[in-house]
């Protein structure tokens, strides 16, 4: 099930946040306080490792070349709205999930 997201990011108090607009509501992430992909990426691994699935597994399983999840997971890939929209339905989570801030 995919559902329409968008994200924008915007200046406030001189800090970057980014928004996540979808379905079940908005989010709002400090990008400051972490490379957003950096979380992106660590909480994409988080997700995939709790559901035991190993990184060419999960990539084979949902079409995404391992490579490229790879990189997503170290934060070096800049992946598109869509992208991570297929992530965020191949882990069964909102997609603002992917974005949130965990220890």
């Amino acid at each position: 099930m995919s559902t329409g997201v968008a994200c924008v990011r915007q200046q406030v108090h001189s800090k970057m946040i980014l928004i996540v607009r979808g379905a079940t509501g908005n989010i709002a992430v400090d990008a400051t306080a972490m490379d957003v992909r950096q979380r992106l990426g660590q909480n994409i691994r988080r997700l995939r490792r709790a559901r035991g699935l190993a990184q060419e597994k999960f990539a084979l399983q949902f079409g995404i070349d391992r490579t490229y999840v790879s990189g997503i997971e170290r934060g070096a890939r800049n992946p598109t709205v869509t992208i991570v929209q297929r992530f965020a339905d191949a882990l069964e989570v909102p997609i603002a999930e992917l974005f949130a801030e965990h220890e």
